[in-house]
């Protein structure tokens, strides 16, 4: 009998411009198994993990200070290293205009602040699932 080989790791990066926004995702995945947890308050940020560190999938927060979340998908999913990396957006902006702008850079989905905690983490192990 071969001992069962250990889940992989996947890593998620939150770019979320409001502390409290980016601990409360944090706290959320904390607990998850077999997922780490990397935050950004900005896309610089955001770029710097990218260069170190091999992301599974993005939550991407819309409103950000400097390059919005619109133009930082649109940069990255240019480059042919992340044109398949599974980005989710969230946003407070009105859904019936963001959702189709953030579809058209490459989310993959998109969710209204506030959201439900479980809907969140669905979404996540369902699209990590398929990457």
């Amino acid at each position: 009998m071969s001992p069962a080989a250990a889940p992989a790791v996947r890593r998620i990066l939150t770019v979320e411009d409001e502390p409290d926004h980016l601990m409360a995702v944090e706290m959320l995945f904390r607990g998850e198994p077999g997922i780490e947890f990397f935050g950004a308050g900005t896309t610089a940020e955001a770029d710097a993990i990218l260069k170190r560190q091999a992301i599974d999938l993005i939550l991407l927060d819309l409103a950000l200070p400097g390059e919005d979340g619109l133009s930082f998908c649109r940069r990255i999913k240019a480059q042919e290293r992340y044109r398949d990396l599974p980005v989710i957006a969230f946003s407070a902006f009105p859904r019936q205009i963001y959702e189709s702008r953030a579809r058209e850079v490459g989310c993959i989905d998109y969710f209204d602040k506030p959201f439900h905690p479980r809907d969140l983490i669905a979404a996540v192990k369902r699209h990590l699932a398929g990457s």
